[in-house]
């Protein structure tokens, strides 16, 4: 990545915003530049002329020209013969998206489309193995939507059927629930498991505040990249101290929508969740269930831990003890004649 930085460096003095009126930026070898499209095909002329001599070879069918409708005809005679695909509707750039919002739409739809589709497959994978399911999903599949939230704005709405996919498919498939997974239930997973949740976010909800970071963070960034100064430096010590401040409000954030959960559950379900907030009790979430390490629970040890977790029902438990007494799962951790009172010798 260095060495592509350092290898364009010296195209750029070439073809800088001083010589082609265009503002551009540099990611590895991807080459992006903004502004009117007769300067733009001046430009990637000299993009052309100048990159080969530095080992840098564009090449005219993966280069992509974004215009506004109005001057799309414009587009399209400037670059006819230059093998630039001209659009006026959009492109996928960098895993993010640049286009007209019905473009934007579209491929954000696609994508959930996609990601529903995988949720479906981790949701099998669920019924039969629980704790490989929920470690892949909360380490790895809804960190595949992450960019997207970040780097597009006003999208959660298109981000509702892939909520109703985790909470309508993976959720029980996961926790086997025989009840309806409710709002509150939902904010409650959707915590980290050091507040008593389970790590299971909603990309629904945060989309907006993830975009909304993510404009912040950027922002020093964005302004140099606008002004075409490419000799100035990023504060690195500001933007840590902008990460810290976001991670404590996010942190409150959680707090008090814990707190308000508190305020509407169960008195049991609270006490459950203050258990579950000591420390060490959510370890055998957090970690991968590495199995050789004897770390991976299988599908009741997870289920019936889950359960116990939150204090709902635990799947196959008697609803009358052998003694006559109805059963519960603390009558099981007691009693001595049908409970699970384990008896031994030390010597």
């Amino acid at each position: 990545m260095a060495m592509y930085a350092i290898g364009l460096s010296v195209l750029q003095e070439e073809i800088s915003y001083e010589k082609t009126q265009v503002k551009q930026v540099a990611y590895a070898d991807d080459l992006t530049g903004a502004g009117k499209i007769s300067e733009l095909r001046k430009w990637w002329d000299l993009v052309k002329k100048n990159g080969p001599t530095i080992g840098y070879t564009p090449n005219a069918t993966k280069s992509i020209l974004i215009v506004k409708p109005e001057h799309y005809e414009i587009g399209m005679r400037l670059f006819r013969d230059s093998g630039v695909t001209v659009t006026k509707d959009g492109q996928r750039h960098l895993g993010a998206v640049i286009g007209t919002p019905e473009f934007k739409q579209k491929y954000v739809e696609e994508k959930v489309s996609e990601w529903v589709k995988e949720v479906g497959v981790l949701s099998d994978i669920a019924k039969t193995e629980p704790h490989a399911a929920y470690s892949a999903f909360t380490h790895g599949l809804q960190h595949r939507w992450s960019f997207v939230k970040r780097t597009t704005p006003g999208i959660s709405h298109l981000l509702r059927p892939l909520e109703e996919s985790i909470r309508k498919t993976f959720l029980p498939a996961l926790l086997k629930t025989n009840f309806v997974i409710g709002n509150d239930v939902r904010e409650l997973l959707s915590l980290p498991p050091r507040l008593g949740g389970m790590g299971i976010t909603s990309p629904e909800k945060m989309a907006e505040e993830e975009n909304r970071d993510s404009i912040h963070l950027t922002r020093s960034l964005t302004e140099k990249i606008i002004a075409q100064d490419a000799k100035g430096e990023t504060d690195q010590n500001a933007v840590l101290e902008l990460k810290k401040t976001m991670s404590r409000n996010k942190q409150n954030a959680q707090v008090e929508r814990l707190q308000h959960l508190k305020n509407v559950m169960p008195i049991e379900t609270v006490k459950k969740i203050h258990i579950a907030q000591e420390t060490g009790a959510s370890n055998w979430l957090t970690c991968l269930p590495i199995r050789t390490k004897g770390f991976s629970l299988n599908k009741q040890e997870f289920v019936d831990a889950v359960a116990l977790r939150y204090g709902w029902p635990v799947e196959g438990l008697p609803k009358t003890c052998v003694c006559g007494d109805p059963n519960s799962v603390d009558h099981t951790m007691t009693c001595k004649k049908g409970g699970f009172v384990h008896v031994h010798q030390t010597r």
